[in-house]
């Protein structure tokens, strides 16, 4: 139970958190990434058919809007070839999803062991650089702590995805800026607010906490330089794949 309190305090008070629960640190960071990738497959679960819909949804606009202007007859073919109704095998809706769903669970399990991974080398890299003798394991548990307030948050989308049967589509505050259609291009902006929301500053929060602390022992301006570093880095990785799909979108617009 001391353990489990530690890693509560350590969510509000990460130093004290982390000095607390030291001896634990060569395990914790197992449970804690069990829990992380718990709630992605399950949110991803969840939002995947969502995401799919909306995709048909999406698709069956665009094909309206551009026969809208053809003939009755001709639109009326245009319609079922798209459905696949002209003559085309018969296509198992069903399986197609769950294979996509199955994909989509793969893979965002496999970017949250990354995450982990990536934080957890980043910040002993920087320890090992500045002769801090902190072992990996110990990153390892503070990278999974930080990454707490993101599995608190994909629980809460979850019940609000299952509740309302509403997708969550845009991350952080991307929805504020976010294009009028799906075709649009995303912009810079877009790519950075998409990045910010309360569970990534309260991870930063925590990373913060534990690197001042005894256990791993990083003054504080070392610890604000290793943070903005991380910061600016992941910011640029993070919205790389965004603005890449933006030009993408526009070449294909214009």
């Amino acid at each position: 139970m001391s353990t489990f309190r530690n890693v509560l305090l350590a969510l509000f008070r990460p130093a004290k958190g982390v000095d607390g629960a030291a001896a634990a640190l060569k395990w914790l960071w197992i449970p804690l990434a069990l829990l992380l990738l718990g709630t992605v497959a399950v949110k991803t679960v969840v939002s995947t058919p969502m995401a799919i819909v909306a995709s048909q949804e999406l698709v069956e606009a665009q094909i309206a809007k551009q026969t809208a202007s053809l003939p009755e007859a001709d639109r009326k073919a245009a319609e079922e070839a798209a459905k696949g109704d002209a003559g085309g095998p018969e296509v198992d809706v069903s399986a197609g999803s769950a294979i996509v769903s199955t994909s989509a669970m793969v893979f965002a399990v496999l970017g949250a062991i990354l995450s982990i991974f990536y934080i957890a080398t980043f910040f002993f890299v920087a320890a090992k650089t500045w002769a801090n003798p902190v072992a990996y394991s110990t990153m390892l548990s503070i990278a999974t702590l930080s990454l707490v307030p993101h599995a608190l948050r994909n629980i809460v989308q979850t019940v609000y995805m299952s509740t309302t049967g509403v997708w969550v589509q845009h991350a952080g505050l991307g929805a504020l800026v976010a294009p009028d259609s799906p075709l649009d291009p995303p912009g810079v902006l877009y790519a950075v607010l998409s990045q910010v929301d309360i569970a990534v500053f309260w991870g930063l929060a925590i990373l913060f906490g534990a690197l001042l602390s005894q256990t791993v022992g990083i003054g504080r301006k070392r610890a604000v330089t290793g943070i903005v570093t991380f910061v600016a880095i992941t910011g640029i990785l993070q919205a790389v794949p965004t603005l890449v799909t933006g030009v993408f979108l526009g070449a294909t617009r214009g």
